[in-house]
């Protein structure tokens, strides 16, 4: 079974983290929005020995909603069907299958060493640096022609709920956090899984709340980075005015509008310039702040014959030259069921690129 193609996905136990979903059953109940800070806190608190605690058993709250919590509320909606840890870097990519059958990805990337700067200060506070990537749907409807979840069309959009459990599976996987004053050893989350997440932009924008909330997972606005192809150019206005220590992420991939056109179907929306526009914008609006928060990582896949000769580096390097950005290349990785039959290009086409 796999989610339906409609925007809103019915759920029922709904996913605690769930903000609009828990404050509605308080306010239903007669009860103060004020308790959801209790219950979450409780949770997250006691997520020991791999299975979280009960409903029934939150402290502090009105004796006639504990019934009613359990019964329609999960900590968990989703199930965390494998894990599978890479044995050069200990990347983490687990499986998640949702309640109504769909299955997204997230992966734990750990990152050892001492902080590099002083904007890293969360990161010492955490004593270990993970990044989680997240996904935002089920599938994705904008077909990039080089990305597996391009090819299962848009099946189903997370609730913000939803996207935070990853972070829980993440905690319960990774275990508690070395400074127990931390809910997730999670200090940076990434939104570069499956989907486009601002054509999921309510229920993203809800989850990053969630996440910065001190309540729940406490992470740092500027450790979280939103990933886009640059579909919703309004939305991408839009974050950067609802949430704007939130960083942003462009995927690019071209270094002229024909060919990110042919890569990237969705680029007919907005032309490169006017996608790199918002970019500066970007900067701008971060004028005063430190230099790593006015960055906005460009992603580009480098595919064999495709987009990786010398002409495209020079290309790609005066389109972007003056530009508050770091450029992020990705050798292609085939999967199955890729009918554009790509190929990695080799390393001596990339080591050429970066030169």
């Amino acid at each position: 079974a796999v989610p339906s193609g409609s925007r809103r996905r019915n759920l029922n136990p709904k996913p605690l983290f769930d903000e609009p979903s828990l404050r509605a059953f308080l306010v239903g109940h007669g009860v103060k929005p004020v308790h959801m800070g209790k219950i979450w806190k409780h949770v997250l608190a006691n997520l020991d020995e791999g299975k979280p605690p009960g409903l029934d058993e939150v402290p502090g709250i009105p004796d006639r909603i504990r019934e009613p919590l359990a019964r329609e509320f999960a900590v968990t909606t989703s199930t965390l069907v494998e894990t599978h840890v890479s044995e050069i870097d200990g990347t983490m990519k687990l499986l998640i299958r949702l309640q109504d059958g769909g299955e997204i990805e997230a992966v734990v990337i750990h990152h050892s060493g001492i902080p590099l700067d002083a904007d890293q200060r969360q990161a010492e506070r955490c004593g270990e640096r993970d990044t989680l990537c997240v996904s935002s749907q089920v599938g994705c409807r904008l077909g990039c022609t080089f990305c597996a979840t391009g090819t299962m069309g848009l099946q189903g959009n997370l609730w913000p709920g939803e996207i935070q459990e990853q972070l829980v599976h993440a905690r319960l996987i990774k275990g508690p956090p070395a400074n127990k004053g931390h809910s997730t050893s999670i200090c940076n989350v990434v939104f570069m899984g499956m989907g486009e997440p601002l054509e999921n932009f309510e229920a993203v924008c809800s989850s990053i709340r969630g996440m910065v909330d001190p309540f729940r997972f406490g992470i740092a606005p500027s450790s979280i980075t939103v990933s886009t192809v640059g579909s919703q150019p309004r939305n991408m206005r839009r974050l950067l005015e609802d949430l704007p220590k939130v960083k942003m992420a462009v995927s690019l991939h071209a270094p002229n509008q024909a060919l990110r056109e042919q890569l990237v179907p969705a680029a007919k929306v907005l032309p490169i310039n006017d996608l790199l526009a918002i970019v500066d914008e970007h900067a701008l609006k971060m004028t005063g702040e430190s230099k790593k928060l006015k960055m906005v990582m460009v992603s580009y896949v480098l595919l064999k014959g495709v987009n990786d000769s010398e002409e495209n580096a020079k290309e790609l390097a005066e389109l972007l030259k003056g530009r508050q950005v770091i450029v992020n290349l990705i050798p292609y990785n085939p999967f199955e069921g890729n009918v554009h039959e790509y190929e990695e290009p080799s390393p001596e086409a990339v080591d050429a690129f970066l030169k």
